[in-house]
């Protein structure tokens, strides 16, 4: 497979999923295997870290250069909301070797847990009556962490957990994608200061890779938020059963 197209693959999966409730690193694990795509190391995967995070900060470019609304990035509140957010994951990340679990087999039961927990959550939603503080911000990132296992779903799990507390559900939304933003920086971190699989990029497969999961990133943030504002989370629980099974 030519370079270039492989790099632009691997970033459409990697924007496609981040943000959607199906777990990108799931489907990066099955989309390697399946269509025999190269996994290309440490380099690409912050340089497609790199295009889903300024996706985020272009769709939500409002509230994140902001500080005057409670609801904003850099209000004190929201830092510290975000800080407690991020800490579980921060102590899983560096208590658990999670590599081991990057296998086909692991992925197909992690995908039918997530789907599972996602409809019951969905199920569950408001059984709570929760307010955006400490203690379920807390919550959320454990939630959070628990998506470090390759088929689990980051944003399924915070935005389903957020509704079952009870929690705003268009707040709930934005924070989710605001939690994300600490940790793939600490991701990119982590991978530039202990990853060993450097391998140099061209820049035009390097440009290929990042704008092609900035923009499919994008599109699928646009589209999920659109969507979650008529529609349940459930839809993708089923998807990710049934993607589960026939794989």
């Amino acid at each position: 497979m030519n370079e270039l197209i492989n790099y632009i693959i691997l970033g459409m999966i990697q924007g496609l999923t981040e943000f959607f409730p199906v777990s990108s690193s799931g489907h990066l694990v099955l989309f390697q295997d399946f269509l025999k795509i190269k996994n290309e190391g440490a380099s690409a995967e912050i340089i497609a870290h790199f295009g889903t995070l300024f996706s985020i900060l272009l769709f939500y470019k409002a509230s994140f250069f902001s500080s005057k609304n409670e609801n904003d990035f850099f209000n004190p509140d929201t830092i510290k909301l975000l800080v407690i957010s991020t800490i579980p994951a921060i102590i899983f990340g560096l208590i658990f070797d999670f590599e081991q679990f990057f296998n086909y087999k692991f992925v197909q039961y992690s995908l039918l847990a997530n789907g599972a927990l996602i409809i019951l959550m969905s199920l569950l939603k408001n059984s709570f009556s929760f307010n955006f503080n400490l203690k379920s911000a807390l919550l959320l990132g454990v939630f959070q962490s628990i998506a470090i296992l390759p088929g689990i779903s980051r944003s399924g799990m915070v935005i389903s957990s957020a509704l079952m507390l009870g929690l705003n559900k268009e707040k709930s939304i934005q924070y989710c994608f605001f939690m994300v933003i600490p940790v793939i920086i600490l991701s990119i971190f982590y991978e530039l200061l202990f990853s060993s699989g450097f391998d140099a990029i061209n820049l035009l497969d390097g440009v290929g890779l990042f704008l092609s999961s900035f923009i499919f990133g994008y599109l699928s943030l646009y589209f999920l938020v659109a969507f979650l504002k008529k529609f349940d989370f459930w839809w993708f629980g089923l998807y990710c059963i049934i993607v589960s099974i026939i794989t």
